[in-house]
C-alpha cells in the first residue's frame, strides 16, 4: 500500500507548486535576521559594518541559511505543503464517498432519535464529587483497596474467540497468557466519596458497555458512597474483540442492513455477549473485593523519562516520555502495597505476528512487580500514536514478537521498581527478583544493554491526602462518515443518535478531571489523544487552543481510553483519515491512516472544549 501511495504522491508533486501557502511559508522563513544598529544613513552603516566585519558575517550567515534552506527547510516546507494538499483531497474524497455510501445503507433499529433524547435522563452516569478541596482535611489519610480477576471466558479453548486488533475475523482457541481486570478504589479520608478505576485487558470498551457495569454495581455503589466509576482498557491489540468490529464483520453488516431491516432476522452485534457478561461480572466482583480490601496508608509519586522505550509514529513526535509511578504503602505492614503505573504505549506487538490471545507486555510488567511483593495496575496514558520500542529490551537476541513483548514487560517492571534506587540497588533488585532478563548470563554479549547501567535515580514526592474528581457527560457529533456507517449497521455497542432535522449523527461520551493532592492533575479522556494537544508545538499551530499543560501546568497528565473508545483525537487543523505525513526529523514520507478510527475532524476541539468547561466548573 505504501508503494501505491507514494506513486500517487509523485503524480501530485506538480500540483503542489501551485500551493501559495508553501511559497509564503518559504518566503517568511528565509528572511535573514540582521542585528539592529543605530546609524545616520545607509552609507554610515555600510562603513561601520565593514570595519566591524559585519558584512562578511552577515553574508556568511545568509549563505549558510540558504544552503540549509536548500537542503532542509525548503524541503520541509514543500513536503508539509504537499501533505496538506494531499490530505485535504483525501478527506474530501472519503467524506463524499462515505456520505454517498451512507445514503444507500439504511439505518438499523439501534439508532436512537436525537429529538426524543434527554441526556439528563440517560442512566448510570457518575458526576464525581460535589465539592473540591485545596488541602487535606484534619486527620486525612489515603485509603486504597485492590483486586484482580480473570476475564477469560469459561468456554475459551472449547469455542473460538475473535481477536480485536489487527486483521478482521481472526479466530483463535489459543492464548499466550490470560486477560484480566485490575481494580483499585481510593479515597482521601474526607468522606466525600470513593473512586473506582478498573482496567481491562482489552482494546476498547464503548461508553454504553461501561454503563452496563455501572448498572450492575449501582446498589453497592450507592450503599458505599462510590461517587466515580471509571472503566478503562490497556488497549492490547491481541485481546478478545470487545468492540464488535472484528467479529464476523462482513456477515453481521450484511445481516443488519438487509435481513434485519426486512424483519427476517434480528440485529447481530459483533460484541461477543459471553465475553461482555464475563467482563461485567468480574469487574463488579473486583469492585466489591477492592472495597473490602481498603486500608489507609501513604501515597508517593515518582516519574522518569523512558523515551528510549517509546516512539511516536506520527510527526512532529510530540509525546509525554515519562513513566509515572504512584506507590501506595499501607500503614499496616502486613498488607500488600500497590504500584500504579501509567505511560503511553500501544500494547500491540504480539498481535502483529500471532493469532493468539495475549495481554501483550502488561502481565509481564506485573510478573516482576508481583515478585517484589506489590499489587500492580497499569493505566494507559496519553497514547495518541505512541508505540513501544524494543531495542533496549530485545538486547540483540533473536526473538519473535511475543517474546519481545515479554522482555519489554519484564524490563519496564524493573524500571518501575527501580525509579528511586541507585545503580547498585538496581543490580541487587535484579538478582533478588530472579534475573528475568538474564543479565548475569547475557551481559557483555553483542547488542546487550543492562537495564540499570548508568542508572540515575529520581526522587519520590509524598502526595498530600486530598482527592478531587468530577465528570461530565456530553453529546459529541460523529462527522466521520465511516464511523456513521459502523453506527448505522449496529455491529458495535456505541450509543448513536440521529437528528432528522439536520441529518447529523451523535454519540454520548464523557470526560473527567482529577486532582491527586497538588502533585498530579489528570484529564480523564474517552479516546486516544495526540501528544501535541497535551504538550504543544507545531502540531497545534492553527488548532485554536493552547496546549493543555500551558493552561493547567506541567503536572497535568492524561488517562486515555477511559469510559469510552471514540478513537483518535487529532488537532482539527491536522486531521486526516487517510493521507500522508512528512517526518522532517528522519526525512521520511509515510501513510497516515490512524484517524479512520475517529469520530471525526472536530473531535479534538469538542473534547478540549468540554474538558476545559468541566475544569472551569470546579476550579
Amino acid at each position: 500500500m505504501k508503494k501505491i501511495f507514494l506513486s500517487v504522491i509523485s503524480v501530485l508533486l506538480c500540483f503542489s507548486l501551485l500551493i501559495p501557502a508553501s511559497v509564503c511559508a518559504f518566503a517568511e522563513d528565509t528572511q535573514p535576521v540582521v542585528e539592529e544598529t543605530v546609524t545616520s544613513n545607509f552609507a554610515d552603516y555600510i562603513s561601520s559594518a565593514v570595519d566591524e566585519g559585519k558584512i562578511i558575517d552577515t553574508a556568511n550567515a545568509i549563505g549558510d541559511k540558504f544552503e540549509a534552506l536548500s537542503s532542509t527547510d525548503f524541503k520541509t516546507v514543500f513536503m508539509n505543503g504537499l501533505a496538506k494538499f494531499v490530505n485535504t483531497l483525501s478527506n474530501l474524497l472519503i467524506n463524499v464517498l462515505g456520505k454517498v455510501l451512507g445514503l444507500v445503507i439504511p439505518k438499523t433499529s439501534v439508532i436512537n432519535d436525537f429529538a426524543d433524547f434527554n441526556l439528563d435522563n440517560y442512566g448510570n452516569f457518575y458526576a464525581g464529587m460535589k465539592d473540591f478541596v485545596d488541602a487535606p482535611v484534619a486527620g486525612a489519610k489515603w485509603n486504597l483497596g485492590y483486586a484482580e480477576a480473570s476475564i477469560m471466558p469459561d468456554d475459551f479453548g472449547e469455542v473460538p474467540y475473535t481477536m480485536g486488533g489487527y486483521g478482521l475475523m481472526a479466530e483463535t482457541y489459543e492464548t499466550f497468557d490470560g486477560l484480566s481486570v485490575r481494580t483499585i478504589i481510593l479515597n482521601d479520608g474526607s468522606g466525600r466519596g470513593n473512586v473506582v478505576f478498573a482496567v481491562l485487558d482489552a482494546i476498547g470498551i464503548a461508553n454504553a458497555d461501561v454503563r452496563l457495569i455501572r448498572q450492575e454495581i449501582a446498589d453497592f455503589a450507592a450503599a458505599n458512597n462510590i461517587v466515580s466509576v471509571n472503566i478503562s482498557v490497556t488497549h492490547t491489540h491481541s485481546g478478545i474483540d470487545l468492540q464488535g468490529v472484528w467479529d464476523n464483520t462482513v456477515t453481521n453488516v450484511l445481516n443488519n442492513i438487509f435481513l434485519s431491516n426486512l424483519g427476517i432476522t434480528d440485529i447481530k452485534s459483533g460484541v461477543n455477549r459471553t465475553f461482555l457478561k464475563k467482563i461485567v461480572d468480574q469487574t463488579t466482583k473486583t469492585i466489591k473485593e477492592a472495597y473490602a480490601d481498603m486500608t489507609d496508608g501513604t501515597l508517593t509519586l515518582a516519574k522518569k523519562d523512558i523515551s528510549g522505550y517509546l516512539r511516536d509514529r506520527t510527526a512532529p513526535d510530540a509525546f509525554d516520555t515519562n513513566l509515572y509511578r504512584l506507590e501506595f504503602r499501607p500503614t499496616d505492614k502486613t498488607k500488600t502495597p500497590t504500584m500504579i503505573a501509567t505511560f503511553s504505549a500501544h500494547p500491540e506487538n504480539s498481535g502483529f505476528e500471532f493469532e493468539v490471545i495475549s495481554a501483550d507486555f502488561v502481565p509481564y510488567i506485573e510478573e516482576v512487580v508481583n515478585a517484589a511483593g506489590y499489587n500492580f495496575i497499569y493505566i494507559q496514558g496519553c497514547i495518541g500514536t505512541i508505540t513501544y520500542t524494543r531495542g533496549n529490551s530485545d538486547d540483540g537476541l533473536d526473538l519473535n514478537r511475543y517474546e519481545e513483548a515479554v522482555r519489554y514487560g519484564h524490563e519496564i517492571g524493573y524500571i518501575i521498581l527501580g525509579l528511586t534506587k541507585t545503580e547498585a540497588e538496581c543490580a541487587k533488585l535484579n538478582n533478588d527478583l530472579g534475573d528475568f532478563l538474564g543479565v548475569n548470563e547475557l551481559a557483555g554479549s553483542e547488542g546487550y544493554s543492562v537495564w540499570y547501567q548508568g542508572w540515575q535515580p529520581v526522587k519520590a514526592e509524598t502526595v498530600k491526602p486530598f482527592l478531587n474528581i468530577a465528570h461530565k457527560q456530553y453529546l459529541i457529533e460523529v462527522t466521520n462518515p465511516l464511523m456513521c456507517i459502523v453506527g448505522k449497521s449496529g455491529i458495535t455497542d456505541y450509543f448513536f443518535l440521529y437528528d432528522k432535522a439536520t441529518g447529523k449523527y451523535y454519540s454520548v461520551t464523557e470526560c473527567g478531571y482529577m486532582e491527586l493532592g497538588d502533585s498530579l492533575l489528570v484529564e480523564i479522556c474517552p479516546g486516544e489523544t495526540y501528544g501535541e494537544i497535551l504538550l504543544g508545538g507545531k502540531g497545534i499551530d492553527g488548532f485554536g487552543f493552547e496546549a493543555l499543560r500551558d493552561t493547567y501546568g506541567d503536572n497535568l497528565i492524561v488517562f486515555d481510553l477511559m469510559n469510552d473508545a471514540i478513537g483518535y483525537i487529532e488537532p482539527d487543523n491536522e486531521f486526516v483519515m487517510a493521507g500522508m505525513q512528512y517526518d522532517a526529523k528522519n526525512d521520511e514520507v509515510d501513510t497516515d491512516t490512524w484517524c479512520l478510527i475517529s469520530f471525526g475532524g472536530t473531535t479534538a476541539s469538542k473534547v478540549v472544549t468540554e474538558f476545559k468547561s468541566l475544569v472551569d466548573s470546579v476550579r
